[in-house]
């Protein structure tokens, strides 16, 4: 190996010390080179395995447990029933001090109303006819419910107090909730979306 280090007496022109670096022979420096890129390799690859053998944990939630991911709708189905059911009461109580008699929930009226505040909530919008034309009578239908009569839609009231009061302020809606030419009814809820909470009340003539 021809490695040189020059003496402590050796000086330069001016007088200064002269110093040389240890020089390493080129093979040496490639060849460890290329061992410590083999061993990085083979150790990405051992990462590589671990990782497909074992797989990503499940996201926990803030309690420590692995996230179901279960969509709004399916976790609010118990408090949607409960504003559903207080939105009927506070209608009936209103058709009754009008003279009317109470409507009668049907389970066809209260899908078709629950799908449309659900649809409404999923693909943001706020109406009577859904993005793909369909309009109250006809999703009514759909639930195999022949005899529409009409339907009111509310938005970003999160309570049935206030979607009921916003109905019955608004001269249509309210003509709709004391109307006794209607016998039926269905109210659907919907938690979420860009206006908070989606309401549907569907009406019959049976």
């Amino acid at each position: 190996m021809n490695t040189k280090r020059s003496s402590p007496s050796e000086r330069d022109s001016g007088g200064a010390h002269r110093r040389q670096d240890r020089i390493v022979p080129l093979g040496i420096v490639v060849a460890a080179g290329a061992l410590i890129g083999a061993l990085a390799l083979l150790s990405s690859q051992a990462d590589a395995k671990a990782t497909e053998s074992t797989g990503s944990p499940a996201p926990a939630s803030a309690t420590g447990k692995p996230a179901t991911g279960k969509p709004a709708a399916q976790q609010d189905t118990k408090r949607a029933a409960r504003y559903e059911a207080e939105v009927l009461r506070l209608v009936n109580k209103a058709r009754a001090d009008h003279g009317c008699g109470p409507l009668r929930r049907d389970a066809r009226l209260a899908k078709a109303a629950r799908l449309h505040s659900q649809d409404m909530s999923a693909r943001h919008y706020y109406a009577h006819s859904s993005p793909d034309g369909r309009g109250p009578k006809e999703r009514m239908e759909a639930q195999g419910y022949k005899d529409a009569h009409a339907e009111n839609i509310d938005a970003w009231e999160t309570k049935p107090e206030g979607a009921f009061r916003a109905w019955m302020h608004s001269p249509g809606h309210r003509a709709n909730i004391l109307s006794c030419s209607s016998h039926s009814t269905g109210v659907g809820v919907a938690f979420g979306g860009k206006l908070r909470a989606y309401w549907t009340q569907d009406f019959g003539y049976k």
